[in-house]
């Protein structure tokens, strides 16, 4: 069996190898002609797969290492009868500590607490449910929106057959209107063009004109999301406003106005932690073992490198803010990425790919241990909150 992959998949050798040949392209120039007789085909949100990619070729099943589906045409797939799948939640970790991550440093540069804020989450599935939970330790009031969720959630609710929560917490729902009314707007959607709740270009030029004038907008779901022509306008005459973008309408040719004026810009690497990549590249191991009956051998705990940093110790005298904010850098300080951005920024067809393909290994934070005094409880809960391992 022929397996042609996206070269930034880690791992996909290693894993894949005893299913088949596996052959690495680059995902963003994917071709027919790349498919040769390939069964199985991989990739990243960069590629487009649909009926120009595979008619006529021999591919029988698609997986593609990550959450969203924008890139798959998934009914060309189910009319072919190929298999799919995906990895929902696979990076969500690592996009939720990205959003954290730029709002300690959005707070500590404009001077505020985060718990004295009111953030309102727009999407609430893998990513917006983990960064409600990270802020909901940090004692911040969130506000979601999430129409499809809400449906669901009231329909186990009051159904007749499933009596059991469809998520973690009761979350409070409010309606869009309601919610631009909220301090932070960070966006956590699919993108979707159609049906009864579209995400493209969801931020227009409405949307925007019930914002705060001091509104800090996040974005680390797809670029298409936000009309970024409007934005630029909105953002000429309203200065106070704050944006932080990791997506882009029109990757790797970003709008380089757009990131002169946004507060932190980074090259689509909220999700890019090593251990989200690599669950990614496990999820899509086990659906191809599968899908063709083969019984799996590669395991991921082989695999992972130590993270650069293990082990933090605080004292009794800490301020609790100031030990939030230590840790959280010490792991993962968003300013670096947003600061190659800039370096790159003369040259993005090339240096955006080339940047995520050689991106720095990233741990997530729960490979890191806290020692802290025994008195420091409610500390104790808001950086075990955050996913950090805490010892008394």
């Amino acid at each position: 069996m022929q397996i042609i992959t996206d070269e930034n998949i880690p791992y996909v050798q290693e894993a894949f190898s005893s299913l088949g040949e596996v052959h690495t392209v680059v995902g963003r120039h994917l071709k027919h002609a790349d498919l040769g007789m390939a069964e199985v085909l991989l990739v990243r949100s960069v590629s487009q797969v649909d009926e120009k990619l595979l008619a006529g070729s021999a591919v029988r099943f698609v997986g593609t290492a990550t959450i969203g589906l924008d890139h798959i045409d998934l009914e060309y797939l189910q009319q072919e009868s190929i298999g799919f799948a995906s990895a929902p939640g696979s990076n969500a970790t690592s996009a939720a500590e990205y959003v954290i991550s730029a709002l300690l440093i959005t707070a500590e540069r404009q001077g505020f607490q985060l718990s004295d804020k009111t953030v309102g989450i727009i999407g609430c599935g893998n990513v917006g449910s983990r960064v409600f939970s990270k802020l909901r330790a940090l004692g911040v009031k969130c506000v979601i929106y999430d129409p499809l969720l809400q449906e669901m959630d009231s329909q186990i609710e009051f159904g007749n057959q499933k009596q059991f929560p469809i998520s973690n917490f009761q979350f409070p729902y409010t309606d869009l209107d309601a919610l631009l009314s909220a301090d932070i707007i960070t966006l956590h959607t699919p993108l979707v063009k159609t049906g009864h709740y579209p995400t493209y270009h969801l931020v227009d030029t409405h949307f925007l004109a019930q914002l705060r004038d001091d509104v800090i907008l996040v974005n680390s779901s797809r670029g298409a999301v936000i009309d970024e022509t409007a934005l630029l306008k909105v953002l000429k005459v309203r200065p106070a406003m704050t944006v932080i973008l990791d997506v882009w309408q029109n990757e790797p040719l970003i709008n380089l106005s757009l990131l002169q004026r946004a507060a932190l810009g980074t090259p689509h690497i909220a999700g890019y932690s090593f251990d989200g990549k690599v669950r990614g590249t496990e999820m899509l191991y086990a659906a191809v073992c599968d899908y063709f009956q083969h019984t799996p051998a590669w395991q991921i705990q082989s695999c992972l490198p130590t993270p650069p940093l293990t082990r933090l110790s605080f004292s009794k005298n800490v301020d609790d803010n100031v030990a939030i904010q230590t840790a959280v850098m010490a792991c993962y300080d968003v300013r670096r990425d947003d600061a190659a951005l800039r370096r790159i920024s003369q040259h993005p067809s090339q240096s955006f790919d080339n940047f995520r393909k050689h991106y720095p290994i990233r741990r997530e934070w729960s490979g890191v241990e806290i020692k802290l005094p025994k008195e420091k409880l409610v500390l104790a809960a808001r950086l075990r909150g955050l996913g950090f391992k805490i010892v008394l």
